[in-house]
């Protein structure tokens, strides 16, 4: 009887340690922001075959455990993502094992409808993962564009995940106000606090994350606020984006993450579960060295971008050598004089935040990497104002080429500004009340290759050290 007793305390005892460790599990959300269209490996990027087979890997091996995340600013920014308006990129994405990523302000370069078709099913191609932003609506409605949703719900990890996304609610400053006009973009708090509640309610959650491009200027404050968020309304984890920056913190026991840009890094946040309660919160950013998995690339996805690069080899066959490092400021300085020689213009301007990247010395300068440089396809703009103006928007930019000192400027005499559409648009400069509006159908690049093509033809070396010798921009209309 003794014998039979021990052998049911033992059997008892085994059960109850199996129930508890089948309660017990881990997720692994894995992110990336601000991606733009980074998609072969450089110097700084992983590339998107080494992350995309690191993810891929993890969805096969553990695909109850594994959600991937985006968080805005995937598609804008390189001639491979650009050239189709991010169909590769967004290809890759799925490839990758995306599950959703959010809306971020580069989404609107082409305007917003050029992305929304992959989403909303009037594309050729529809993507496999959702497209997220809860407070994003058409001017003067509470209607979310088409193709884009507040939330998404996922079964994990043996619990039900809500995902809320959104776009910072001062993102239309980084917007040409053209594409931006028809749309308002709402403090995020209390439309992610509804829907928290909502997928708590009406879905069962036991969990809901927080996906924002959202920048430095509000996210402290957006996170702030949903940090202290209680009960059904509560935050689980918040990702953010849009600053580029690489951080994992803890805000009143909320953990949020950011994870660099450009493919430099691939954030994870571990959440370890108790019976669909979570017990412990890990954070970190991966990088190359981090996993071996990274040094390895996913075939489709390579395959794929050797697909879209030889589509357009002309860029990449022809290169010049860098004579000096270039940094951006140089760059965006050497585009201010495009801009003023082109146009004829008294004065170029072009905004730092429009050249994307810098060259080192020795390095082969493509087209493809002039590219990288100036991404955005903004075309150029001149409008005459008065000296007054002219002088106080020279002041307001940092960046910008004269043909005159600006003490010689005469505030009641009239002057011609070139600068790119952007720039142009914004409510900050008041050059959309000049006069003598032309608007040119060429770009920033357009203008970039042009000088490279000059200097390709006169010698084998880039340099911004020199006249930028081109011509006048044809093509110029009011």
């Amino acid at each position: 009887m003794k014998l039979v007793i021990l052998m049911i305390v033992i059997m008892l005892g085994f059960l109850q340690a199996c129930t508890e460790e089948e309660s017990a599990s881990t997720l692994n959300v894995y992110y990336m922001n601000d991606l733009h269209g980074a998609l072969k490996a450089s110097d700084t990027s992983m590339g998107m075959a080494a992350i995309g087979h690191y993810l891929q890997d993890e969805k096969a091996n553990n695909p109850d455990n594994t959600l991937i995340l985006g968080g805005g600013d995937m598609l804008q920014g390189t001639l491979l993502s650009n050239a189709d308006y991010g169909k590769t990129t967004t290809r890759i994405m799925d490839y990758a094992g995306f599950d959703a990523t959010v809306v971020g302000n580069h989404e609107f370069d082409w305007g917003l409808e050029k992305v929304t078709r992959y989403y909303d099913g009037t594309h050729d191609y529809e993507a496999s993962h959702a497209f997220l932003a809860s407070n994003i609506f058409y001017e003067g409605t509470s209607t979310i564009p088409e193709g884009i949703d507040p939330y998404a719900v996922f079964e994990r990890a043996g619990i039900t995940i809500g995902v809320v996304g959104a776009i910072g609610y001062k993102q239309e400053s980084s917007i040409m106000a053209a594409h931006a006009k028809d749309y308002v973009f709402e403090d995020p708090v209390p439309h992610v606090r509804t829907h928290a509640r909502t997928l708590r309610e009406d879905y069962d959650a036991d969990m809901v994350l927080f996906v924002s491009h959202d920048g430095m200027d509000t996210i402290r404050d957006t996170n702030a606020r949903l940090a202290t968020l209680q009960d059904e309304s509560r935050i689980d984890g918040i990702f953010y984006g849009h600053s580029h920056r690489t951080n994992a913190t803890m805000l009143n026991d909320t953990p949020a993450l950011i994870s660099g840009a450009s493919g430099s890094h691939l954030g994870r946040m571990t959440f370890d579960l108790e019976d669909g309660q979570v017990t412990d919160v890990r954070m970190d950013n991966l990088r190359r060295h981090d996993d071996a998995g990274f040094y390895h690339e996913a075939r489709d996805i390579a395959d794929l971008i050797q697909e879209r690069r030889a589509s357009m080899s002309h860029y990449y066959e022809q290169s010049l050598l860098s004579d000096a490092s270039y940094q951006q400021g140089a760059l965006t300085q050497w585009m201010s004089e495009l801009m003023r020689e082109a146009s004829g213009a008294d004065f170029g301007v072009q905004n730092s935040g429009g050249t994307r990247d810098s060259f080192y010395a020795g390095e082969r300068i493509s087209p493809a990497r002039l590219y990288d440089v100036f991404p955005f396809d903004n075309t150029i703009v001149t409008s005459d104002v008065s000296g007054a103006q002219a002088r106080h928007i020279l002041e307001s930019n940092a960046h910008h080429a004269t043909s005159k000192p600006l003490d010689d400027i005469d505030p009641s005499g009239t002057y011609t500004v070139a600068t790119n559409a952007y720039v142009f648009y914004s409510p900050y400069n008041s050059l959309t009340e000049g006069e003598n509006i032309q608007k040119s159908t060429q770009t920033l690049f357009d203008l970039a290759h042009k000088k490279f093509e000059y200097l390709h033809e006169s010698k084998d070396t880039f340099t911004v050290r020199e006249n930028p010798s081109i011509d006048v921009l044809d093509a110029f209309s009011d």
